[in-house]
Formats: structure tokens, C-alpha cells, sequence
């Protein structure tokens, strides 16, 4: 059977695909080429989290305001199982008022967190599935203050210096570099804002789809958490509406920690997708096929127009 079909005549797209499966790859565009990773941070925040938790260093049923006890009174009986899976009550950037629906120029991180912490919830911690970015801001806040140690360097010793992952950074801003795409909209250069690399799981991981591979193969293996811990990842933690089958190719019915759970291209699979200014991505695992699927673009809708052309 053959691995992947890409009908690239017609396609108008710009962007790294990988798949691979076993020791067989196909692949298109520059494979050591860095994009933005964007909500594919998520899924390394909640591996991060995971490794805390084995550690004994951070408890995913305590309530964070055992680590953060300035939080507003309402925030402080959240749990991090609550936050990794996306039903916290905190809403999404459009329900922080002063932000709007996507944010493309974010505040400075004091301001932001600031905002975050004062806005309402959106429905009682565990009540219901609503995704959020700035949830993960506060996964951040817990990490640090439990740790003592930045974000970043822990993304370092617990997740991409174990698998290995040499051209991967969180927290540092490459855009400029010779191997960093620019982000691109309507085929218009994008400026990105620096200030998406100080968001963890929003902005801060920058990667190719050859050290995301490496992620992915890395962790299934046990090399970054034992099966046990992995399993929570892609785990039915929230059930989601029924997704509309000719809405995209790849369509969620539930969601982990920091995973959808769904079919991608008419497969079962888990899958991170990620979307910010002048990028967009998608790391995505099929069971039954042993097949990994890795796709970085630097246009905004650059993984929905590839996945029309391509089949597993």
C-alpha cells in the first residue's frame, strides 16, 4: 500500500510535509526549514506537565492556587487536569475583554496575564469543553512557580534534548534567520510579533517537521514518558460535538491533554492542529497504519489547502 498520494498539480502552497511510516518517507518542501509551531506547543506543555507529575513535583488533580495563591478566588480550585484539557472555564482570547477573537499583536506577558486572570469564566471549572490559549498561560505560571525554572529550559531537558529535536527552540524569536519561513496571508509577507514567542503554548515553539517526527516517534517509544503518562495525551478526557464530515479533512469528536481525538483524512488519529498569524500546522499520528503525518506552512490555511490534496 502505498504511504501517501499528493496530487500537487493544481496545488497553490507553500510549506514542509512528512509522512512517514517505518522506515518509509515521503515528503515535500525543505524538511530543515522552521515554522511556527503554534498550538502544537500545547501538546509539549502537557508532556512537560506529565513528566512534572511522574516527578511528584506537580499534582494533575490539586488545585493550582496551591502554586499560584494569587490567583482571583474563582481561578485557584481550577486543576491542571482541568486547564490540559481545555475544560477550565477560562475562555479563549475573543472572551478576554480588551482582546479580540485572534490575537495578532499580543501585549506585553504582565499585561496579558493580567487580563486573563480578570476576565469572567465562561462556566464552572469542569462543566464543559471550550478551547483556550490563555488556559495554557496559566499551565505556564503553574510550571515555573512549582519548579523554579524557566518554561523554556524545562522544554529543553524534559522534551526536545531527550528526543533529540537539534533545531527546535521554545521562547526564542528566529524570525530573520536564513532557515525560518516568513509567515505569509493571501500571499502578502506577514510581520510576526515578537511578542507570540514569550506565550507558551501559543507561540513559542518554532520546529521542522523533521524534529516534530522525532517528537512523535520519541514519545510513543516511552524515550519521553512512560506508556502509562502518554496515554492521558490522547485519552477521552471531553467529548465534543459531532464534527460535520465534509467540514476539513481532519474533524475532532474528543480532546485529551492538549490532543484532539477524531480522523484525519477518513483515519482515526490523534492530531494537534495550530494556527497563528502568517502560519499554520499540524502533527498528527494514525494508529491503525503506524503512519505520522507532519505538516508546517507559511500561509494561514496552508494545511487545509495540502490535506485536499492528499491522501493516506
Amino acid at each position: 500500500m502505498a504511504l501517501a498520494e499528493l496530487d500537487d498539480e493544481r496545488l497553490d502552497w507553500s510549506g514542509t510535509l512528512l509522512v512517514a511510516r517505518g522506515d518509509e518517507h515521503v515528503g515535500r518542501g525543505a524538511q530543515a526549514m522552521r515554522y511556527q509551531a503554534g498550538s502544537i506547543s500545547k501538546h509539549v506543555m502537557s508532556v512537560v506537565v506529565l513528566a512534572l507529575v511522574a516527578r511528584g513535583t506537580l499534582d494533575l488533580d490539586a488545585p493550582v492556587g496551591r502554586w499560584l495563591p494569587d490567583l482571583p478566588e474563582r481561578h485557584r480550585p481550577i486543576t491542571l487536569r482541568q486547564l490540559l484539557s481545555q475544560t477550565s472555564g477560562i475562555g479563549h482570547w475573543g472572551q478576554v475583554p480588551g482582546l479580540p477573537p485572534v490575537l495578532e499583536a499580543p501585549p506585553e506577558p504582565a499585561t496579558l496575564l493580567t487580563m486573563v486572570r480578570a476576565a469572567p469564566l465562561t462556566a464552572p471549572p469542569g462543566e464543559r469543553w471550550r478551547y483556550s490559549s490563555p488556559a495554557f498561560l496559566v499551565v505556564a505560571q503553574v510550571i515555573e512557580a512549582a519548579t523554579g525554572d524557566r518554561y523554556a529550559d524545562l522544554v529543553a531537558a524534559i522534551v526536545t534534548g531527550p528526543a533529540g529535536m537539534t533545531a527546535t527552540t521554545s521562547g526564542r524569536f528566529p524570525v530573520g534567520a536564513p532557515d525560518v519561513a516568513v509567515g505569509r496571508r493571501d500571499g502578502r509577507v506577514l510581520e510576526v510579533h515578537p511578542g507570540f514567542t514569550a506565550l507558551p503554548g501559543t507561540g513559542d515553539l518554532w520546529t521542522t517537521t523533521t524534529d516534530l517526527l522525532r517528537y512523535s516517534r520519541a514519545l510513543r517509544s516511552g524515550l519521553l514518558l512512560d506508556a502509562g503518562a502518554a496515554a492521558q495525551l490522547w485519552h477521552r478526557s471531553a467529548t465534543l460535538d459531532p464534527p460535520d464530515p465534509t467540514d476539513r479533512p481532519a474533524a475532532a469528536s474528543a480532546y485529551g491533554f492538549g490532543t484532539f481525538l477524531g480522523q484525519v483524512l477518513g483515519q482515526d488519529a490523534w492530531f494537534v492542529p495550530g494556527d497563528n498569524l502568517g502560519y499554520q500546522s499540524l502533527l498528527a499520528y494514525v494508529p491503525a497504519t503506524d503512519t505520522d503525518l507532519v505538516v508546517l506552512s507559511n500561509q494561514e490555511s496552508g494545511v487545509d489547502t495540502l490535506l485536499q490534496h492528499l491522501t493516506l
